[in-house]
């Protein structure tokens, strides 16, 4: 593995983007200072926002204004992605005076521990989707495992809405990336499922979940290994994921090797009408 550094850290906010184009984020457009994200079939706060912001001072409440009219028209609420590569570094305490909220931050982490070495209990196998009804058991599989059932989910229930772009990603596979979507099979019975999308030397490891009745038996981490495992059999070094900082699932990744480099906040603009949107017009 690599030493994780500020251009790999970059790198890496790259590749997520580019990875999970065509699935939960539908399209992008670079404007001078930054790059918006969005998604055409989920409105919530991950996978609508400006990102890679990066403006002089006297350009910030400029960009902010462009930011909000893109979003309002896409009738998407108007975020902020901060990270550490933010620029300015005022950027977000700026915006929180004039009506944006933190309402989320990601823990970006990479996995720095041993070569994975998986062993798999006697009624535990790994199934790799290859047809679209085992891409519906995944996603099943995936619905269930967040829904919100239990207090230590993070993200509270998926919508609806994550199914279409699955089957979206999945029939229309990116030719520079490759995706393997895994089913943690229990005594025959699917129970858990994750994804690795990987391509040159970096790769990600989305969508991992257990069923809330097969919790605490290991079923994540046969799964995470496995992907990580996978990516080290295709010779590429860098492994990330991301999950909400300060939860349990921050921790279990500690536990399994990976390591937290870097967070990125999450800036909602909470406001309908202020001076501020007024000016909108004159941007």
């Amino acid at each position: 593995m690599l030493e994780i550094n500020e251009e790999i850290m970059k790198s890496v906010m790259n590749k997520s983007y580019e990875f999970q184009m065509g699935c939960y984020f539908s399209n992008s457009e670079k404007i001078k200072g930054a790059l918006l994200l969005w998604s055409d079939k989920i409105n919530d706060i991950y996978w609508n926002y400006a990102s890679k912001i990066n403006v002089d001072e006297s350009g910030k409440e400029k960009l902010i204004k462009k930011v909000i009219a893109f979003f309002r028209e896409k009738n998407r609420q108007p975020e902020l992605y901060i990270t550490p590569f933010t620029g300015p570094k005022n950027l977000a305490e700026y915006a929180k005076t004039i009506g944006f909220k933190s309402v989320s931050k990601d823990a970006w982490m990479f996995y720095e521990g041993k070569e994975p070495r998986v062993k798999l209990p006697d009624n535990f196998s790994i199934k790799q989707v290859k047809t679209e009804e085992e891409m519906r058991i995944f996603i099943d599989v995936f619905h269930k495992a967040y829904s919100g059932a239990t207090p230590d989910e993070p993200y509270g229930a998926i919508p609806k809405e994550y199914d279409d772009c699955l089957i979206r990603a999945f029939r229309n596979p990116r030719k520079k990336n490759k995706m393997i979507n895994y089913l943690g099979m229990l005594d025959g019975i699917a129970v858990g499922v994750a994804t690795l999308v990987f391509s040159e030397n970096y790769g990600c490891i989305y969508n991992v979940g257990t069923v809330p009745a097969q919790r605490r038996k290991g079923v994540g981490a046969i799964l995470t290994m496995t992907a990580v495992a996978d990516y080290v059999k295709n010779n590429a070094n860098v492994v990330f994921l991301q999950t909400e900082e300060g939860t349990a699932n921050e921790l279990y990744y500690k536990k399994l090797g990976f390591s937290t480099k870097f967070i990125g906040e999450a800036l909602c603009w909470m406001l309908s009408i202020t001076g501020f949107t007024r000016q909108l017009i004159r941007v």
